[in-house]
Order: structure tokens, then C-alpha cells, then sequence
């Protein structure tokens, strides 16, 4: 997902995407498949909706509906799903695409995120047009970022189209990126050194992008020392909030960053470098090592992968951490429910299967003396670099049951969520793997706990799965239900 591309030419002052043929993202390649023929489950409160999960059909609705900015004319070339929240709300979709955008006059061409917010009363889709543009859609956003008018309607679909960066609830994000030279520019130079440093070049692109939940943006620069004419990059990642999270986990890594020290630890967490009130954004160091998603797609044994992560989890579960949160087995069995919910809808065929397996996690699992947890363990979320292993995507820290992370990473790689080109053997084996080496580390009596929470924890992947649209979702979410169902007879008696 990548935004306008870079320009080297450019003033100092000028900040411009990164251009997405130079830079791929993380898993994008796993989910493309333009010609998919998957079918989409039937909502009648939205008969629009199989037209909007179709790429072919929405690709030629962008083409005809979204209107360039001064006078310019581009191509969209393709489309293609990126993230779906469906039925989590009895009002509305919201629906995330990518488009490749070519601009015949320069030859450039990226990739351009874009929201479709399905409504079921049309006369509430109009009403909230109106009301983003009275608000003047385009105010703090770049000029170099305005593609296509930030805002628009398609009436036919009940469809409300928001064109990144703006978003009509995360409202800070354009001004965020408008005032990088200003606001963290300062922040980088400081961290090179003594010197008279001036920037040469910015680079700016887009790592992640949740509409109206949260963005990251990868943020670089070259400096220049005038005086010796040295030359320094460094780059850092911008992380924009909604609301005020932000700033609580500013004081979390603070406070973990002050606690690390000594010699090497099995585990860090990625370093804070500033939180900017102004704008909701936390802004970071760039984490060390490589992601662990990279490390298991590539030749080798994916169990040597997966046991220094193993290793880490278990100190990081048993350790002194400053969480605030805590999530109970009401909070955990809520958030499982509303994950079956929405794979019983995306599946009705497994109805009686999903709701099996929640009568039995529901029925099983017991509240556990809780400890830290990560709270949203994936394998995105964890850097490698050696033994060390580097734990990001912190917002979820609390205090819980450790069980539930330990589900959640065997699930994400049994299941090969986000990384389909990885062969099923070795993505059970590394699974496996993880699982006897966490518990060579942590308390053997947590794992009796392990089988229903690995149920629990299929349903969200198979949730997760769905939302990112991946190829193939509805065989996947079919072998999903059946590991689920596996894991509930793994229940020891």
C-alpha cells in the first residue's frame, strides 16, 4: 500500500510517498489475485454489497466516479480488496481498496489507498457527504498527496468514497503529514550528532493503514553536515491515532525503555521516540532485525525461526512490565464472540460448527491468574535480529491470561494468515515447534488451557482472514473451522 512515488528532485520542504514498485509492502503480494471469483456472503440490509466486494465491478465504478484534482488525468489500472469490516455495525461497511494509479504524462505510477463506507439508508450517506464537505475535505492535506477529491458519492451503491490521507476520523492524518519537516525533522537530527546539519531529501510512504483506526507512516530523511559534508540517513515510523491511545503507550515504552539495560535480554520492545499531542502521533525508531513473516517465507528450517520468539515470550509473560489494562475473561470471550459472529455469517454452511465451538470455549475456559500480554501476537508483530527477538504493535500490552498469546501466534501460523505462499508442512511445523519450546520456558500447568484457547483463537484468525480479503478465504476459513473444531476434542478431561 504506498501512496504517490518519491521525488528526489524535490525541495527539502516537499514531501512525497514512496513509490510502491521500489518498495513493496509486507504481505501485499499474498493477497493480490485481481481475477478472484470468491462469493460473498448475502446481507439484506446491503444488497449493494456483492457489487462492492467485487474488484472488477468497483474498479470500473473509481473510473467512472472519482474526479482528479486540478485538471489532472490519471489512470486507474487495477483494483483490489485490502481490508473489510463487515457486520460490525447493523448501519454500514467499511471497505478498503487499493488502486494502481499510472499518470500518463510523467509515467509514474503507485499504489492509492481508498475507503468505501457502505451505507444501509441512503439518505444518511448523502447527509454525511454534505457534511464532509461543508468541512472542507481537502484543508492540511498536502498538494502532492491530493490525487483525487478527497471525498465523493457513488448514490447507486449507498457508497461513501474517502481518498487517503483524509479520513473523516482519523483527522489528523493529513496535517501529520504536512508537518513532518517541522515537527520531526528536530527529532531526527538530534539523534545523529554534533554538527550543522541541514535536510537534503525526505521520503515519506505508507507501512499500514486501518480507515478511521490508525495509520503508520514510514518517515525518512538525508541530512547534510555543511561544515564536513557528511551524509546521514535515519528514518523513524509515525504512528497516528484516533483518540489519545497513543500517548499511553508513549508512557508504556518510555517506562519499558527506562526499565531495559545490562546485558543482552531475550526480548525488547520497539524504542518511542516523542509523542506529538498536536497531531495524535507517536513517533519510533525504526526496528532493528528483520520481520519475522520474511524470515519464515524463506529457505530453511521455520522452526529455528520460531523458538527464539518462543523463548522471548515465555520471559515477557513472566516479567515485571508496566501494563495499566487488564483484560478479563469477559473482555476475552466478548471480543472471541464477536469474531464467530462474523465467520458464522461469512460461512453459514458452519453454523453449527462455530456455535459448537463457542458453547465449549465459553463453557471451558476458566478465568486465569493473569500476567503481561501482548495482546495482538502475530508474527507481523515480532522482529528478529539473532537471539533478540523485538516485540512492536504494543497498543493491546495488559494484563491477562498468557495463554491467549500463545493460541494466537500457533493459530496466525498453522493457519498461514498473511503468508499463503508459505507450504503447509512447514507452516505446522513451526507451529508446533513454537508451542514445545514456550512451554520448555513457562509453566507447564498454563498449557492444559492451550486447546480452547487455540479454538478461540482460530475464529479470530479465520475473522482476520476474511477482513484482508486473502485469496482463497473461504477454503481457508473452511480448514479454519475444522483446526477449531481439532483443538476443542484436544480439551484434556
Amino acid at each position: 500500500m504506498r501512496g504517490q512515488p518519491e521525488q528526489r528532485n524535490s525541495p527539502p520542504t516537499s514531501v512525497q510517498p514512496l513509490d510502491s514498485e521500489r518498495a513493496s509492502h509486507s504481505g501485499s503480494d499474498e493477497r493480490f489475485d485481481p481475477g478472484r471469483t470468491d462469493g460473498f456472503p448475502f446481507d439484506p440490509d446491503f444488497p449493494q454489497l456483492p457489487i462492492a466486494a467485487n474488484p472488477d465491478l468497483m474498479l470500473d465504478v473509481f473510473r467512472a466516479k472519482l474526479k482528479p484534482v486540478a485538471n489532472k488525468k490519471y489512470e486507474i489500472q487495477a483494483c483490489k480488496p485490502f481490508r473489510f469490516r463487515c457486520r460490525q455495525s447493523k448501519s454500514r461497511h467499511v471497505l478498503q481498496y487499493t488502486l494502481r494509479i499510472a499518470e500518463p504524462s510523467t509515467g509514474r505510477r503507485w499504489d492509492q489507498p481508498v475507503t468505501g463506507v457502505l451505507y444501509a439508508d441512503e439518505s444518511k450517506a448523502e447527509r454525511r457527504w454534505q457534511e464532509m464537505q461543508a468541512k472542507d475535505p481537502r484543508r492540511g492535506i498536502p498538494s502532492e498527496w491530493l490525487t483525487f477529491e478527497p471525498v465523493s458519492i457513488v448514490p447507486g451503491l449507498r457508497m461513501l468514497v474517502q481518498i487517503f490521507p483524509y479520513d473523516r476520523r482519523l483527522r489528523t492524518l493529513g496535517p501529520m503529514i504536512g508537518a513532518v519537516g517541522r515537527d520531526v525533522d528536530p527529532l531526527l537530527l538530534a539523534r545523529i550528532g554534533p554538527g550543522e546539519w541541514e535536510v537534503e531529501d525526505r521520503t515519506i510512504e505508507t507501512a499500514r493503514y486501518r480507515t478511521e483506526r490508525g495509520a503508520v507512516l514510514r518517515y525518512s530523511i538525508r541530512a547534510r553536515d555543511v561544515q564536513s559534508d557528511r551524509r546521514e540517513t535515519l528514518a523513524s515510523y509515525l504512528k497516528v491515532y484516533r483518540n489519545e491511545r497513543g500517548a499511553e503507550t508513549w508512557q508504556f515504552l518510555r517506562l519499558m525503555s527506562e526499565k531495559a539495560g545490562g546485558g543482552p535480554q531475550p526480548y525488547d520492545v520497539i524504542r518511542p521516540i516523542a509523542y506529538l499531542s498536536e497531531h495524535r502521533t507517536l513517533v519510533m525508531e525504526e526496528a532493528p532485525g528483520a520481520p519475522l513473516t520474511q524470515l519464515l517465507l524463506r529457505a530453511g528450517d521455520p522452526a529455528e525461526a520460531v523458538r527464539p520468539v518462543a523463548r522471548a515470550l515465555a520471559v515477557f509473560h513472566q516479567d515485571h512490565i508496566p501494563a495499566t489494562r487488564h483484560e478479563s475473561l469477559t473482555d476475552a470471550l466478548k471480543t472471541i464472540r464477536k469474531a464467530a459472529t462474523l465467520v458464522e455469517w461469512t460461512c453459514p454452511e458452519a453454523r453449527d460448527a462455530i456455535q459448537a465451538i463457542m458453547a465449549e470455549v465459553t463453557a471451558g475456559l476458566q478465568e486465569a491468574p493473569p500476567t503481561p500480554i501482548h495482546g495482538d501476537l502475530k508474527p507481523d508483530h515480532l522482529f528478529v535480529s539473532g537471539q533478540q527477538v523485538l516485540f512492536i504493535d504494543l497498543d493491546s500490552v495488559a494484563f491477562g491470561d498468557p495463554v491467549r498469546d500463545v493460541a494466537s501466534f500457533f493459530a496466525h501460523l498453522a493457519s498461514r494468515a498473511g503468508m499463503r505462499s508459505m507450504p503447509e508442512d512447514r507452516a505446522c511445523a513451526a507451529a508446533a515447534a513454537f508451542v514445545e519450546e514456550y512451554f520448555r520456558h513457562a509453566p507447564s500447568s498454563w498449557r492444559k488451557r492451550l486447546p480452547l484457547h487455540s479454538a478461540a483463537a482460530f475464529l479470530e484468525v479465520a475473522a482476520g482472514i476474511f477482513r484482508a480479503q486473502e485469496p482463497g478465504w473461504r477454503e481457508t476459513l473452511a480448514w479454519i473451522i475444522e483446526a477449531a473444531q481439532r483443538a476443542c476434542e484436544e480439551v484434556p478431561d
